[in-house]
């Protein structure tokens, strides 16, 4: 059996323009610094980012596309210097009317 090492719930801080994202994630959290850090640092192989149904992540992650940074896979989701896959999510929050709230992650194959 082969271990993979993947962390399926990371925040975005704040887009490459310095547009906030996620206020209470760190700002250096960008897109693409979380990738490097997955790929160089962090040795995971596998990151859901569940940020990018924002329209400014959108467009970080069309600029990483276009430049060859990063590459779409034919079975979903992108690569990232041959060592990460990122899989891109959503996570939506719901207030219940008991006012408890629920939190739901949601992963796409695409953009």
């Amino acid at each position: 059996m082969r271990r993979v090492y993947a962390d399926l719930h990371i925040h975005i801080g704040r887009t490459s323009a310095g547009e906030p994202v996620k206020i209470t994630a760190a700002r250096d959290l960008t897109f693409e610094n979380i990738a490097r850090e997955c790929a160089t640092r962090k040795g995971i192989e596998v990151a859901g980012i569940v940020d990018c149904g924002s329209p400014a992540v959108m467009a970080d992650i069309d600029r990483l596309v276009e430049s060859g940074e990063m590459v779409e896979l034919p079975g979903g989701g992108l690569r990232y210097r041959d060592t990460t896959t990122i899989i891109l999510g959503c996570e939506l929050e719901t207030v219940e009317d008991d006012g408890g709230a629920s939190h739901h992650v949601a992963y796409f194959l695409s953009l």
